[in-house]
């Protein structure tokens, strides 16, 4: 996998936009359908979405490009964007695929930083963008796609035909979640360490443009700076303090890579004091100066 992403200006916002489907926050349809909907132009420009998106390739071959990684499209090939990354089409590949569009608050959760219990469980922090389907995999979760594109295309706008749908996306995560685990080698953190890690992150993704220190979160969460290190390192493997600088580097490449704005004003909007200071901790992180991996991106 490589990346591919071209520079634009400014980054585009794609919302979940759909007054009939206001109520459901739900979109299934097909790649076919997609290529209909918007033109070509638009849709191969790199895109920053602020919905869930899983898509099932069904036939013929392409890519997909989530922050800066291509990943390889063939049948049986599922993949997952969440809000906040940049994807790229290339919506000339000869592909064709499932897609389901969820707005954020189509899932159960409450108010305030803790999802509902069923959404926890999911654990989408640490699912990764590709997944390859074996054979009987592949058919149980295309006929998930299938079952809940059927009850949508009856949906009149009842109470009913959105608790339907909704479970039957929920239905259909929770076997993707189970498949995301199994990849992962079955790992399992336990309880506590798994929401002192998700309540990191959540806040790390509230504030990573404005603070940068451990110290800040611990004090937020009301958690030691060891304790949520430790749950770092049982969820992906590194520090928390890696885990910030590794979020503000991504966003830095985003804004690097898809805007027009300077170094000086990407140092600003990620709360660097000095554009300086920015530049030692980019070169530090990405092993490049900013300037020289914007102009790679060219």
């Amino acid at each position: 996998m490589r990346g591919r992403l071209k520079k634009t200006a400014p980054l585009p916002d794609i919302r979940f936009e759909n007054p009939r489907l206001a109520a459901l926050g739900i979109e299934p349809m097909t790649m076919a359908e997609l290529r209909g909907k918007v033109a070509a132009k638009q849709l191969n420009q790199p895109q920053r979405v602020d919905f869930f998106m899983l898509m099932l390739v069904m036939e013929g071959r392409g890519s997909h490009t989530v922050d800066f990684i291509d990943w390889s499209l063939s049948p049986g090939q599922m993949l997952f964007v969440q809000p906040g990354q940049v994807q790229q089409w290339h919506s000339e590949d000869p592909f064709e695929a499932q897609l389901i569009l969820i707005d954020p608050g189509a899932l159960p959760h409450s108010s305030g930083q803790i999802f509902a219990r069923e959404v926890g469980l999911l654990g989408f922090d640490a699912w990764v963008p590709g997944l390859r389907l074996e054979e009987d995999t592949r058919r149980v979760i295309e006929a998930g796609f299938q079952q809940l594109r059927q009850d949508f295309d009856l949906f009149s706008g009842e109470g009913l035909d959105i608790a339907l749908i909704r479970y039957e996306l929920m239905a259909l995560l929770t076997r993707i979640a189970k498949l995301q685990k199994q990849g992962r080698g079955g790992v399992e953190m336990i309880a506590t360490s798994r929401l002192t890690y998700r309540l990191f992150i959540q806040a790390l993704e509230a504030s990573f443009a404005k603070e940068h220190s451990l110290r800040y979160y611990a004090r937020r969460l009301g958690y030691s700076e060891s304790t949520i290190s430790r749950a770092c390192l049982a969820a992906e493997g590194r520090s928390a303090k890696e885990a910030i600088s590794r979020r503000v580097l991504l966003e830095a490449k985003r804004l690097l890579a898809h805007s027009t704005a300077s170094v000086a004003e990407v140092a600003y909007q990620l709360g660097f004091s000095e554009a300086t200071n920015f530049v030692k901790f980019f070169r530090r992180n990405a092993g490049v100066t900013p300037k020289d991996f914007r102009q790679g991106m060219l």
